[in-house]
């Protein structure tokens, strides 16, 4: 995959450009990178923090293969491996996030129009420690200073090719698994308390509550850690 990156000091949310940019049939391989978000989202409708100095983009797809919701788990596993090959040791929580030493510090947000045949694959990483009036769950990947945005930049975006190319091979799942953050975690999801118990194939959580499995895809619900 080429790779077109178009870069702004400001955006309201890079997701939002890029889809106005694909509707109007902006190539895949466009990525919208901005140094800073006024108004980004995660899933679920919810904020996400992005203060300026982060790394916000959001990558243009025009995917083959019918079913959208592997990229999510594909970018997870490539931002986490990308991060790792820097030295750090960071874990994915299901379905879109990256923690780092029990802090968020990545969220990804995929976005599409089957109709049009497009989606919009958005990750932001706080690349710098966060701030006052940071959400308390919120961290940083960079000590002060040491930050190297671009790196990681192509270091992602490369990861995800590799992943992306062979979709919808979901071989990858294998790694989603091993780096999960949830491994020995009591889970609250839609107020009931469940045990941690897997990822399945289909990428969907698992879990137990005495003594019966369920299962929950990630449309369905978000998992928050008890402890």
């Amino acid at each position: 995959m080429k790779f077109d990156i178009k870069r702004y000091e400001t955006l309201v949310s890079t997701n939002d450009e890029a889809k106005r940019e694909a509707r109007e049939g902006a190539p895949e391989g466009t990525v919208i990178v901005a140094g800073m978000q006024t108004g980004g989202r995660g899933s679920h409708g919810r904020s996400f923090y992005s203060p300026e100095g982060g790394l916000y983009m959001s990558l243009i797809l025009r995917p083959e293969f019918p079913d959208m919701t592997l990229i999510t788990p594909a970018a997870a596993v490539a931002v986490c491996r990308a991060i790792n090959g820097l030295g750090f040791d960071c874990k994915i929580k299901w379905v879109n996030d990256i923690y780092k030493n029990g802090k968020k510090i990545c969220g990804i947000l995929t976005e599409s129009d089957v109709t049009e045949g497009w989606a919009v694959l958005g990750i932001g990483i706080n690349t710098v420690e966060p701030g006052e009036g940071a959400p308390e769950i919120a961290g940083g990947l960079f000590a002060p200073g040491e930050g190297d945005n671009e790196r990681l930049i192509h270091g992602v975006l490369s990861c995800f090719a590799d992943i992306y190319e062979k979709l919808p091979d979901t071989s990858f799942i294998g790694y989603y698994r091993e780096r999960s953050y949830l491994e020995g975690k009591n889970l609250k999801i839609n107020g009931e308390a469940y045990k941690y118990a897997g990822i399945g194939d289909d990428f969907g959580l698992i879990c137990e509550k005495d003594g019966v499995t369920y299962k929950f895809r990630s449309g369905e619900a978000s998992a928050n850690i008890i402890n």
